[in-house]
C-alpha cells in the first residue's frame, strides 16, 4: 500500500469504564490519611487530655488499624505519661520543685487541650521529644 493523503486513521475506542473508588480518608499532611469520620477525630482529640481514651483508641478493633487514630493515640499516651513523670520528678526538688508542681499540671492540661483542638481539626503534628520515641510504634 502506498501512503495517500485520503487515508483516515483507525477509530479510537473510548476508555473502559472504571467504577468510582470507595470513600477513603483524605490526605491530611505529607500523604498521611486524615480521619475517616467524626468518631476518629473525637477519639484522637479526647486522647490528649484523657489518657484512658487514648489507650482505648489504640486497642479497640475498628480504630486500632486507622492511621490517624493510632498516630494521635500513641502520641497522646506518651505525652501524658512523660508529662506526669516530669511533674513527679520535679516534685522531689525542695521548694522550687514544690512551687513548680503547682503550675506544671495546669500547663500540661492547657497544652493537651491545645493539641486536642488541633487533632479534632484533622491535622497531624509531631510533639517535640515524644514523636521521636513513638515513631517506631506507629510505623513512621
Amino acid at each position: 500500500m502506498s501512503d495517500s493523503p485520503n487515508m483516515t486513521p483507525p477509530p479510537v475506542s473510548p476508555p473502559a469504564y472504571t467504577p468510582p473508588m470507595p470513600p477513603t480518608a483524605p490526605p491530611s499532611m505529607g500523604g498521611r490519611p486524615g480521619p475517616v469520620n467524626d468518631t476518629s477525630k473525637l477519639l484522637a482529640a479526647l486522647g490528649y487530655p484523657i489518657w484512658i481514651v487514648a489507650l482505648i483508641a489504640i486497642l479497640i478493633d475498628p480504630y486500632k488499624d486507622e492511621k490517624f487514630v493510632k498516630f494521635h493515640g500513641y502520641q497522646a499516651l506518651a505525652l501524658g505519661i512523660a508529662g506526669w513523670v516530669v511533674i513527679i520528678v520535679v516534685g522531689f526538688i525542695p521548694v522550687v520543685g514544690w512551687i513548680a508542681d503547682l503550675f506544671l499540671p495546669l500547663a500540661l492540661l492547657v497544652y493537651q487541650i491545645f493539641l486536642a483542638v488541633k487533632a479534632y481539626n484533622g491535622t497531624y503534628f509531631e510533639v517535640p521529644g515524644v514523636f521521636g520515641f513513638i515513631k517506631s510504634y506507629i510505623g513512621e
